[in-house]
């Protein structure tokens, strides 16, 4: 199947990730590529410590790679100075994250909550509390707009967490694990809204997630591995909408990933069907590259 191309919006090239704990080193990220069109809806999955959060928190600004490069919307992120890197979170990226009461705060009301944001950027009183009222009629909310967070619902309080993460028009939606709390009909809903702001906003989303379903669910899901992406699924057929809905009839293609330094992880399961361990062959066959185990 033919992809049609769109502007890119995020990439990543040969990004590193490197923290240091008391005398150890650990490399969260490894030499990472990685890109998202405008407009696209994307999930990455991985393991726990393969570098999807680090990943989130680079993108979102709140966290500087060891080296390698990184933009978003033609922004260079390692060239911001510390003003622009506080104008970018406010205005060019959203985020939601897994626990709640990360992005409420508990004494503000919903509507507060929502405006909160919108006051960053000396926008007049009344234009906020029109625009907070959009967003929460836009996430089924605005029947609960008085209403403090302790009297609202898990699924109730990520929705008002998607209406602060939009409150300020960002081309980009960045959410970890925004329904790993959540009961899997309220997960379906949170995922249904990620499509609304995706279709009616023209939102970017990128979404790292732990569900098994989730490539029936939006166009594509990339897996990150060992601080590399290694995988890559899509949907067989033209992608419209995400939807907490899985359409397990779809038909995938699965792709392996081959980075800008040609660099490829090969899944474990064929390197053990192959019987290859430290090295293999690899030449080209009837224009196919093939791998044989040394030996």
């Amino acid at each position: 199947m033919t992809y049609v191309s769109k502007p890119v919006h995020i990439l990543c090239q040969d990004l590193f990730k490197i923290y240091k704990v008391a005398d150890l080193e650990v490399v969260a990220l490894r030499g990472l590529d990685f890109n998202v069109d405008q407009g696209e809806v994307v999930a990455i999955v991985g393991a726990s410590g393969s570098g999807k959060s680090t990943l989130l928190n680079i993108l979102a600004g709140y966290d500087t790679p060891s080296a390698g490069g990184v933009s978003v919307g033609g922004t260079d992120l390692l060239r911001m100075t510390s003003k622009e890197i506080e104008h970018y979170r406010q205005s060019q990226v959203g985020f939601v994250w897994q626990q709640t009461s990360r992005n409420l705060f508990p004494y503000l009301s919903t509507i507060d909550n929502v405006s909160l944001p919108m006051m960053l950027t000396n926008l007049p009183a009344e234009e906020r509390r029109t625009r907070a009222t959009d967003l929460l009629r836009l996430v089924g909310l605005e029947h609960r707009m008085a209403h403090t967070p302790e009297k609202l619902s898990g699924g109730e309080q990520q929705r008002v967490a998607i209406a602060i993460a939009l409150a300020n028009h960002p081309p980009l939606l960045l959410a970890d694990e925004p329904t790993g709390e959540l009961d899997d009909a309220t997960a379906a809903e949170i995922l249904d809204l990620f499509g609304v702001a995706n279709q009616e906003l023209g939102t970017t989303v990128l979404i790292v997630t732990h569900d098994p379903d989730i490539a029936y669910k939006v166009g594509r899901v990339v897996m990150i591995r060992d601080g590399k992406m290694s995988t890559e699924i899509r949907r067989k057929i033209t992608f419209t909408r995400v939807s907490g809905h899985a359409d397990s009839e779809q038909e995938l293609d699965e792709y392996v990933l081959v980075d800008g330094s040609g660099r490829v992880q090969i899944p474990r399961e064929l390197l053990d069907q192959l019987k290859i361990t430290g090295r293999a062959r690899a030449q080209i066959e009837n224009g196919k590259v093939t791998l044989t185990p040394d030996g």
